[in-house]
């Protein structure tokens, strides 16, 4: 109990910008991934983020050359630089991927992007002056130190998320689940695509920066690949994967401040925990 009261009081109070973009980013982007799962672009999921973090590590490395020198200070690249470095990144890959026509096309294509991407990632910031730190951003992202601007900008890019996806919420679904009933009911298959990438594009593209790519990777992908075999029904299935994302956050802060565990890597082991345990206890309630 003590140790939980602990956890808490520094999830709270040391930590609580980072604390509340996660938890607000646990709800969003699980909800997000369901699209992409409903239409079989899981390589879609994985390659978003990565190429958003691609534009950070590009942020990195190109920043020194811009401002650095001029003004002999070895600060980072603001957040600002960073976000817009991801999102030209994020503009050139997705427009490519759309561009590609069909469905296997796009997720083949996604593939390649996130193998590139990361290598890429990787040299970049190997490459850059920021090596020691921007490194470890790469990998674990830097959510205990998010500050309260980093927090806003989460929160704000989360409600503006969720009021489009409640807006179109028909049309996302109908042109997720059934393509060929919502090109009879006049909605372009291509447009809604571009419109399902975007919201993906636009989460990665603000949220990378702040809670870093295996975060972001982790929330789109895991609980909507794991929960859909145990999905009741497919209006219920977003709003799951959502409650796992909450209720992972909740447990991966618990347990990493009582074990001083990195945030993300931890995430990523207590999504897929909790995501099989919903899964393994709806399949046996269903066989009851």
């Amino acid at each position: 109990m003590n140790s939980f009261l602990e956890a808490w009081n520094l999830s709270t109070g040391l930590f609580l910008d980072g604390f509340l973009s996660t938890l607000f980013a646990a709800f969003v982007l699980p909800a997000i991934g369901t699209l992409l799962i409903l239409r079989k672009m899981p390589f879609v999921a994985v390659a978003v983020p990565g190429i958003a973090g691609a534009g950070v590590a590009f942020s990195y490395f190109i920043w020194p050359m811009i401002f650095a020198i001029a003004y002999e200070t070895l600060d980072p690249p603001s957040t600002f630089f960073q976000n817009l470095c991801a999102f030209l990144f994020l503009a050139l890959g997705l427009y490519w991927l759309a561009s590609r026509g069909s469905r296997d096309r796009i997720e083949s294509g996604a593939a390649l992007l996130f193998v590139v991407t990361l290598a890429l990632s990787e040299i970049l910031l190997l490459d850059s002056i920021y090596d020691e730190f921007s490194h470890r951003w790469l990998h674990h992202g830097h959510v205990l130190s998010v500050l309260e601007e980093g927090r806003t900008r989460v929160i704000g890019t989360c409600l503006i998320l969720i009021a489009l996806a409640g807006f179109y919420r028909r049309e996302l679904w109908l042109t997720a689940i059934d393509r060929e009933q919502a090109t009879l009911s006049g909605l372009p298959e291509k447009r809604w695509l571009l419109i399902q990438l975007f919201l993906a594009g636009l989460a990665s593209g603000i949220i990378v920066p702040e809670l870093g790519p295996q975060v972001v990777l982790g929330l789109l992908l895991i609980p909507a690949t794991i929960s859909f075999p145990a999905a009741r029904s497919l209006s219920g299935y977003a709003w799951t994967c959502s409650t796992i994302g909450i209720v992972s956050a909740l447990l991966t802060f618990w347990i990493s401040m009582v074990q001083d565990w990195p945030i993300a890597p931890a995430l990523i082991v207590v999504l897929a925990l909790v995501s099989l345990t919903h899964r393994v206890i709806k399949q046996r309630y269903w066989r009851a």
